[in-house]
Formats: structure tokens, C-alpha cells, sequence
């Protein structure tokens, strides 16, 4: 079977490199950690325009809109998830937040979507019923990436082996319930409510594990700040 790349995922393939070099010199480099609210906010845009604008230059504005569209309703509908049962823990020195979570983090996002939307499609058209496998790879992915002891200092969490299968088996969820969405072209007003529907599937899928199955593994918080540093958390840790 032929792999088959559209002009819009090679472009977002290709850009990866780009904000993913980027992103690790600002993370890594300890840049994040002095930057407050509009530094990281200047950045975040910087990242998310390739993203948005590339995809309109090629004629796929209604994808790259469920990509935006995703970001953002994921940000502020997961987050409290991985606060209060993964127990994240964010070191920004920011004021500007949604829920705890930083508001420049919903714009660089933006990119990251877009990536795993290419590779999500690709995967999709190749393995076909199998791609659902891909949707939890790419969410350990992203948690080994983002939780490393490099960026412990920014992002961590306090028990990360069960981040990392229990999250990974949650964030997961939410990539098999966009794919449908991703998988064809679809008028506008049709992908927005695709959008929708598949973030509203994910949060009552979470409120089924937050309730009735994470609190046999793990303590579940309830209201916890991802921000907070008044209290030991593993930011804590050398």
C-alpha cells in the first residue's frame, strides 16, 4: 500500500522540525523558566502562525480551524484531569491563566495538533482500524517528551509511571474521539460540531475514569492548581 501525504500534512510534518527545535531551546534552555506572560505569549504565537497561516496559503482552512478549535477546547477541558488525578505540576512564572493552566500554552499547543492531526490522517489511511493504537502512542509520546528530567523544572508530575500509562490511556481517548473528525474534508459548521461532539465524548470518557476507576489507583484531587507552588510538589525535586 502506497503512503499518501496531502500537500497540508507535509507542510505541518516539515514545520515539526521547526517549532519542535524551537520549543526545546526555550524549555531546555532555561529560557521558559525567566520568561513571564507576554515573552511566552509572544513566542506561542510566533510557533502556532506557521500552523494556522500554512494550511490557508494550501486551501485547508476547515482543517487547520479543527486543529485550532481541538487545542483549545482540549486545553481547557483536560487540564483539571491531569492536575487533579495525574497531579501535573507547571513551574511558569506566569499570572496569565484559564483554569490553571497558562494561557500561552493554549496557543503553542496549536502546533503540536497539528502535527499529530498529519501523522494521525497518514497512519489512519495506511493501517486503517489499527490507526487507534497510533491515537495512544502519540499521547506517551507527548508525555515522554514534555515530562523528562530536562524539563522537570517547568512540567512534572509527582508519580510519573502511572502518568504515563493511566494518562497515556486518558489523553489517548481524546485523540480516538477527534479522529473521525480529521480522518475526511468536511464542510466547516460540519467540523466545528465534529470538534464539539468528540471533546464532549472525552469529558464524560474522563469523568467516567476521574469517578469510578481513578480513585482505586490513585488519590484524586479535586480543584488543584497546576500553578501552585505553595505546596511540595515534584518541582520540588533536584
Amino acid at each position: 500500500m502506497s503512503l499518501s501525504i496531502t500537500p497540508v500534512e507535509r507542510f505541518w510534518l516539515r514545520y515539526t522540525l521547526v517549532w519542535s527545535v524551537c520549543a526545546g531551546v526555550v524549555m531546555v534552555g532555561g529560557f521558559a523558566e525567566r520568561w513571564g506572560d507576554l515573552p511566552l505569549m509572544a513566542f506561542a504565537v510566533a510557533m502556532a502562525a506557521p500552523a494556522i497561516v500554512g494550511p490557508i496559503v494550501l486551501g485547508e482552512s476547515t482543517l487547520m480551524l479543527s486543529v485550532v478549535a481541538f487545542s483549545l477546547l482540549l486545553n481547557y477541558s483536560q487540564t483539571q484531569f491531569f492536575f487533579d488525578v495525574l497531579h501535573a505540576h507547571y513551574g511558569f512564572h506566569v499570572s496569565w491563566h484559564i483554569r490553571g493552566n497558562p494561557v500561552f500554552l493554549y496557543i503553542l499547543t496549536i502546533p503540536y495538533f497539528a502535527t499529530y492531526c498529519a501523522l494521525l490522517r497518514i497512519v489512519d489511511r495506511y493501517l486503517g482500524g489499527r490507526a487507534l493504537f497510533a491515537c495512544l502512542a502519540v499521547a506517551l509520546l507527548e508525555t515522554l517528551l514534555n515530562a523528562t528530567p530536562l524539563t522537570r523544572h517547568l512540567y512534572c508530575f509527582d508519580d510519573l509511571p502511572f502518568a504515563l500509562w493511566f494518562g497515556t490511556l486518558a489523553y489517548g481517548i481524546s485523540f480516538i474521539c477527534i479522529l473521525p473528525v480529521w480522518r475526511r474534508n468536511r464542510p466547516l459548521a460540519h467540523a466545528l460540531i465534529g470538534v464539539c461532539a468528540a471533546v464532549y465524548v472525552d469529558s464524560l470518557a474522563l469523568d467516567v475514569l476521574r469517578y469510578h476507576v481513578a480513585p482505586h489507583l490513585t488519590h484524586v484531587e479535586h480543584g488543584s492548581f497546576g500553578l501552585d507552588r505553595s505546596q511540595p510538589s515534584c518541582l520540588d525535586v533536584p
